[in-house]
């Protein structure tokens, strides 16, 4: 048995930047993409997994073992969490989606993991529905916001995974404020959250950035399944990377009252 695929190719900390990752990360869209090349090489060391299509599909899969992924998702111990998953648009998109999470299962089931599991839906840091995958995989669980973690189960008996019930706990503790919570992975998201924290200022609306420092942060601490991009407003959920300072500056003023928001 073996895990390699004739259908993909994998990059690597030498290979990075002799493959066409970059190129293909930026071109597929996605809201958290393109990744930031650093926070990639750093999780390289935690166990991050990287599998390209062959040319001339575009395709990319990242994944981590459970116990360090970058996703909130509970008892993933024995799993692999695919962090994103892309595919060019057109007629073999499906196909080449297929082969990515072949390609990931075959990695699972080769190492004797024993469940690969995901977060599909529509914002930061989640994978679309439409590249999801196919017969055989379950949903496991699903957010209040209507995401879903899907699972292939491989080998059991397994507890299954599920994703945390304390979301308005976790947007509390962040305090008062306006607050942007990150993971750091995403080049596009760490410059919406730079952009919008300047915007802000000259309104004397001071934005904290809670940008997660490891695996462990993001798991007990994200507010949305996505993990990668969230503004939240006196501990409570405002809105993702679509909210811009305007209306976050609404929102405040709403909250107490446009005196406490004056610039100086």
């Amino acid at each position: 048995m073996t895990h390699r695929s004739r259908d993909t190719v994998t990059v690597s900390p030498p290979t990075f930047d002799r493959m066409d990752f970059a190129r293909v990360d930026a071109t597929l869209p996605a809201a958290h993409a393109p990744f930031d090349r650093d926070w990639l090489m750093a999780r390289f060391a935690e166990g991050l997994q990287i599998r390209m299509l062959r040319p001339p599909c575009e395709g990319l899969v990242l994944f981590q073992p459970g116990r360090l992924a970058w996703r909130p998702v509970e008892g993933a111990d024995r799993a692999v969490v695919v962090h994103d998953l892309r595919v060019g648009a057109g007629p073999l998109a499906r196909e080449g989606a297929a082969r990515l999470w072949a390609a990931v299962e075959r990695f699972a089931a080769y190492y004797g993991y024993a469940a690969v599991l995901a977060l599909t839906g529509a914002g930061p840091g989640l994978i679309a529905p439409a590249n999801g995958p196919g017969r055989g995989w379950l949903t496991l669980d699903r957010s209040p916001f209507g995401d879903r973690l899907v699972g292939r189960i491989l080998q059991g008996p397994l507890a299954l995974p599920r994703l945390p019930q304390d979301w308005a706990m976790r947007a509390a503790a962040l305090g008062p404020g306006v607050v942007i919570q990150t993971t750091g992975e995403s080049a596009t998201l760490e410059a919406r959250a730079r952009a919008v924290t300047a915007a802000l200022a000259p309104h004397g609306v001071r934005v904290r950035h809670d940008r997660a420092t490891c695996a462990e942060e993001t798991r007990c601490c994200a507010v949305r399944p996505g993990a990668a991009y969230a503004v939240v407003l006196d501990g409570r959920y405002l809105g993702g990377p679509e909210l811009g300072p305007e209306g976050i500056l609404r929102a405040a003023l709403g909250a107490v009252g446009p005196e406490a928001y004056s610039p100086a």
